[in-house]
């Protein structure tokens, strides 16, 4: 049976803060499922997601994917 995470389960895992976590969802960044007013996740999707971008590097080593939030003007 697959493991379903909570916001709060997932934000540690990832070493994010939790409100990173729902913003990253509503992005579509994270994979989740909305049950009710709560969100859900999937340990395997959160996992392949990491392990994802990890993979995808750039030759000078860093990440490739996230965006970088620009500042409030």
């Amino acid at each position: 049976m697959e493991e379903i995470l909570t916001p709060s389960q997932v934000a540690a895992l990832l070493q994010i803060h939790v409100k990173t976590v729902y913003r990253l969802t509503e992005e579509g960044v994270i994979p989740g499922n909305r049950i009710g007013r709560s969100w859900r996740f999937n340990k395997m999707d959160i996992l392949d997601l990491v392990s994802n971008k990890r993979r995808k590097q750039s030759k000078y080593g860093k990440p490739i994917g996230l965006k970088k939030r620009r500042a409030a003007s």
